[in-house]
């Protein structure tokens, strides 16, 4: 088994990936006051979740505390250059590291998951695409064999989710990022660690990119903002 099991999230991170996804999609403008009781009210729960939901926002630079409560801060086209460089700097780690580490098991494990984005592609089915696609880049820092790597890629890779997830519904066609994914796997496999880093940061940059432009779209366009 290479990946850890999973369990069932609480009650607070459930509604941080709620209020995450709103964020990011700009539904919570920055500046917005997140009053406690009224998302309590809305959501249907006690504010115990509500405070452990914003406190793991606030972890992740979305918001932030004062002295009236929490705001939404959101994410600029400059957080998003800092979280691809601060990911290129440890995916590419993590993937050199996977040349001598890694296992059978995990190359088939990889290969599954990209037969998986394959098929989503075909069905243009952008949201199980993303699921598969975050599962595959998780398994990329498993197979690095680094623990710390894997921790920095945890605490951060819910907000890589919920952007990836506006880009692939950008994508007109999924499936040549999904055979991307199975070229990096390929180069691991061969060991070929010039070719890997270099298809890796290419990779990494037109993700960037594509995040940047759909994030950038958001606030440009009409929004749908969620009463506070």
């Amino acid at each position: 088994m290479t990946m850890k099991p999973t369990r069932a999230p609480a009650l607070g991170e459930q509604l941080a990936a709620v209020l995450r996804d709103q964020i990011v999609r700009r539904q919570r403008q920055p500046g917005t006051h997140l009053v406690e009781d009224a998302l309590a009210q809305e959501h249907d729960v006690s504010r115990g979740p509500v405070r452990d939901a914003l406190r793991l926002l606030e972890a992740q630079g979305l918001v932030e505390s004062r002295r009236r409560g929490f705001f939404v801060v959101g994410l600029t086209q400059d957080d998003i250059n800092d979280l691809y460089e601060l990911r290129e700097s440890i995916e590419i780690t993590a993937c050199l590291r996977a040349i001598e580490h890694v296992t059978p098991t995990q190359i088939a494990e990889a290969r599954e998951i990209v037969a998986e984005m394959v098929k989503h592609a075909e069905k243009s089915a952008a949201d199980d695409f993303a699921e598969a696609d975050m599962r595959f880049h998780a398994l990329l820092y498993v197979m690095g064999g680094n623990r710390r790597l894997q921790d920095v890629w945890v605490a951060h890779e819910s907000v890589f989710a919920s952007l990836m997830q506006l880009t692939v519904e950008e994508d007109v066609d999924l499936r040549p990022s999904a055979l991307d994914h199975g070229r990096l796997v390929d180069l691991i496999e061969l060991g070929d660690s010039k070719e890997l880093e270099s298809e890796l940061r290419e990779h990494l940059d037109g993700a960037r990119t594509r995040m940047a432009h759909a994030v950038r779209l958001l606030a440009d366009g009409p929004q749908n903002e969620i009463a506070s």
